[in-house]
């Protein structure tokens, strides 16, 4: 990760690191040479020789101590820039997880909601962020030990190993309690962070704030909270207790070796074996390498970046991703469709160079999500002609929006196929260029009103949004807005204004239509009518019957005076395997007829509205 997002940098760092350590070495043995030469120096006068080696060894150990903070200093700037880009990286990295894959299993899989939470969260925490740079310093006290090694050597060649061990062993010990502490943590904690993260913002967000003062509901999401938070921690300082433990022994046995090597150093020194010099520099060995054991601040945050970053990459590794994210190449509908720089054209929907009608089929389709029993669609077979008018309907849960989204290729089916123009959606960007949809919960971008419709057509620009708003019904909302099209659609921001549920469905429908227009075949409106009333509903159905020339379009309703008028009306309800299938097939006049499940869901309907006239 470092080499790919600073090389220069990192390998600055590297030789800062470098020069630190050699210079901590060679301080180490030039202050032991300056105390043994300076008491030589006092014997034999200030005019010695020996007085004049002493005053090199001083400058000598002077400019070392001096260089190792110095190189330190730098280090530290260097440090700065390259832990930008390393963040910077790393974002890039998660984001790149989130949208590479065109299926949103991963999104949706609570596992996999989890881990990407844990990827975005742990960018926030001071550990990862210290880790970063806490890379050099980590590598920095390595450096000084096998210097602080080599030191020790020149005594007794056998310490410095021995003492090594001991450190290894115990820096062991302490990675496997970090182990528990980070890693596992990240699995076994993820849901409950998750929780308390969501009943936070509930509490402090704007978007529950009414409902949680007129229900009085404060309380209990703050106790949930309270018992939540509770539950993770005991979880974690159970991990903790247990974890650390393990360190008790290695401990014990370093503290034994530690004082067996400054006995032995002591009696050394005693029987006149070794000079003052050879001790001092080896007291500032033995200290020294400790470097190979340290858990400071600099390895722990190492130790959370890489358990985080590692995390990230097996995720990947199971969606079938390159550990470094490559370049996105999939082009834009835009660009797609064949359009220039200047813009989607202003022709209307089926007017030729825009693009034709496609073809919708689904054979034998069978799809369960993860974690479900059973399936929610089995053996459901459906083919739509180009340009054709084509409504969806069944009851609630039976499976209207799961088609959708298999024909948008965010999820694959477990059985059978799914066709667009005779391409597979999932696998296939061009097939995915060729459907535009409002789905039931369509994005409200917090940006102009302009970029909200223009975002259908890849952010290119299109020439005559007055057009594409009337065919959308939009032009009244425009219209209220204080800039028009350059009306931030967001109260958060200054200048910015909110919209209703009905009129962000106008925008949403410009939007699709704007898809359209760079070269989508396919419309298809999820649920588009549940913010509208009777009227606008009607108004924007007729609508959309003016602009299906050269469009297919599907309809998902449960609303089924909305359908009535549709070419091609498909119910979908239950099957005996199980999952829903198509159960009904044809106009609205004949599956009344055929006195059906179509026939008897209308009249209900149709029963509401007159005694609801009966009452008036």
């Amino acid at each position: 990760m470092l080499w790919h997002a600073a090389p220069g940098m990192a390998a600055a760092c590297v030789a800062l690191a470098v020069m630190q350590a050699c210079a901590i070495t060679v301080a180490m043995v030039a202050s032991g040479q300056l105390v043994e030469s300076v008491s030589a120096a006092v014997r034999a006068g200030m005019d010695s020789a020996a007085a004049g080696e002493s005053w090199v060894w001083l400058v000598v150990t002077v400019v070392v101590w001096v260089a190792a903070p110095v190189a330190g200093a730098v280090s530290r700037g260097v440090e700065e820039v390259t832990s930008a880009r390393y963040l910077a990286a790393y974002y890039d990295l998660v984001a790149d997880t989130g949208v590479r894959p065109h299926s949103v299993a991963h999104l949706e899989d609570p596992t996999g909601a989890q881990q990407m939470e844990s990827a975005v969260d742990a960018s926030r925490d001071w550990l990862f962020l210290s880790g970063i740079g806490g890379t050099w310093g980590a590598l920095s006290n390595r450096l000084n030990g096998v210097g602080a090694l080599i030191v020790v050597s020149m005594w007794q060649w056998w310490v410095g190993p021995v003492l090594v061990g001991c450190w290894l062993l115990l820096s062991r010990a302490v990675a496997r309690w970090r182990s528990a502490v980070f890693d596992d943590m990240i699995g076994e904690t993820g849901l409950g962070r998750r929780r308390a993260s969501y009943l936070q913002g509930v509490l402090g967000g704007r978007a529950a704030a009414k409902e949680i003062r007129l229900f009085g509901l404060g309380g209990w999401l703050l106790d949930g909270f309270v018992a939540v938070c509770r539950e993770t921690m005991a979880i974690v300082s159970s991990r903790r207790l247990r974890g650390v433990g393990g360190t008790l022994p290695p401990l014990v046995v370093l503290l034994v070796v530690n004082t067996g090597a400054f006995a032995v150093l002591a009696a050394d020194a005693a029987a006149g074996q070794i000079s003052t010099g050879v001790v001092v520099a080896a007291v500032q060995g033995i200290l020294g390498l400790a470097a190979f054991g340290s858990q400071g601040d600099a390895e722990t945050g190492l130790g959370r970046t890489a358990s985080s970053v590692a995390a990230v990459a097996a995720f990947r590794a199971r969606l079938g991703l390159p550990f470094l994210p490559a370049p996105v190449r999939e082009e834009s509908r835009g660009a797609a469709a064949g359009v220039g720089s200047a813009g989607v054209g202003s022709a209307g929907v089926g007017s030729a160079g825009v693009g034709s009608a496609g073809v919708v089929e689904l054979r034998d389709v069978t799809f369960g999500y993860p974690g479900v029993d059973g399936p929610v669609l089995a053996h459901l077979d459906l083919t739509i002609p180009a340009g054709q008018s084509v409504a969806v309907v069944g009851v609630n849960g039976v499976g209207k929006s799961t088609i959708v989204k298999l024909l948008c290729g965010l999820w694959s089916p477990q059985g059978g196929e799914v066709r667009i123009d005779g391409l597979d959606p999932s696998v296939d960007p061009q097939a995915r260029r060729r459907i535009s949809v409002i789905f039931q919960e369509f994005v409200r971008f917090g940006l102009s009103a302009r970029a909200n419709v223009e975002a259908g057509a890849g952010w290119s620009r299109v020439d005559d949004l007055d057009r594409l708003a009337v065919d959308a019904g939009a032009d009244p909302v425009v219209a209220g807005l204080d800039d028009g099209w350059d009306t931030v659609l967001s109260a958060e921001f200054t200048g910015g204004t909110d919209l209703s549920g009905g009129q962000w469905q106008r925008i949403a429908l410009a939007r699709a239509l704007a898809a359209v227009r760079a070269g989508a075949g396919i419309l298809v409106l999820d649920e588009p009518t549940a913010a509208l009333d009777v009227r606008a509903e009607v108004a924007l159905f007729e609508s959309l019957l003016r602009l299906r020339s050269g469009l297919t379009t599907i309809l998902i309703s449960h609303r089924l005076s909305s359908v009535r008028h549709a070419e091609r009306i498909v119910v979908v309800g239950p099957s005996d395997a199980g999952g829903a299938r198509v159960v009904e097939d044809g106009t609205h006049d004949d599956l009344v007829a055929a006195r059906g499940d179509y026939a008897r869901l209308f009249e209900l309907q149709a029963s509401r509205f007159a005694a609801a006239r009966g009452v008036a």
